[in-house]
């Protein structure tokens, strides 16, 4: 199965390709209401096979894609801990709809409170602007998400709209507030530190 060779490594974690063998890990992570429930387009419940065939597609666009393109399609990594290789969830840019390229992410219940999102958006949003060369990165969450809000907030993800987001895997219409980081200010929080 074509891989990609990108790994991100950051302070505690590695962001690297999806393994068929991250399957069994995967799908007991996801399969977890709690975990899923405000996501948009992961399914639940969830099975071992759905996520092989996530890690399926995935291994094919990383397949195609080359460094310093733009991407047509998600491309996501495992969130790996260094320590122990132990897999922790997923983090992932898409194009979005109406602008630039879009997060999603989501980290197993087990992993919860110990700065692993937090951690890993920040990697691969510098892996977005120094590699990519995208001019601003979006990412949307459900109003009640805290957890979710804090992560981006930390990250300089200020606020720029609410709306709806169609989730075919609910049944509905979810409410989100959208959130924007441009290059500019992510250079200038840089220089910052």
């Amino acid at each position: 199965m074509p891989t990609t060779g990108v790994e991100l490594d950051a302070e505690h974690l590695r962001l690297r390709a999806l393994r068929l063998t991250d399957a069994a890990s995967i799908a007991i992570l996801v399969n977890d209401w709690e975990v899923v429930r405000y996501t948009t387009s992961i399914p639940y419940p969830y099975d071992v096979d759905m996520a092989r065939a996530f890690i399926a597609s995935q291994a094919e666009r990383w397949s195609v894609w080359q460094p310093g393109a733009s991407l047509a399609e998600e491309i996501a990594f495992a969130i790996e801990r260094k320590s122990d290789r132990e897999l922790v969830g997923c983090i992932g840019l898409q194009p979005g709809e109406t602008h630039g390229l879009e997060f999603g992410y989501w980290i197993g219940r087990t992993y919860w409170g110990r700065g692993y999102a937090t951690e890993a958006v920040a990697r691969l949003t510098r892996f977005a602007f120094e590699i990519l060369r995208v001019n601003e990165i979006w990412a949307a969450a459900v109003p009640v998400n805290d957890a979710s809000h804090r992560v981006l907030e930390k990250n300089g993800f200020a606020i720029v709209g609410a709306g709806t987001r169609d989730s075919e895997m609910r049944g509905r219409s979810l409410p989100v507030l959208t959130r924007k980081l441009s290059r500019t200010q992510w250079l200038a929080a840089q220089s910052v530190r």
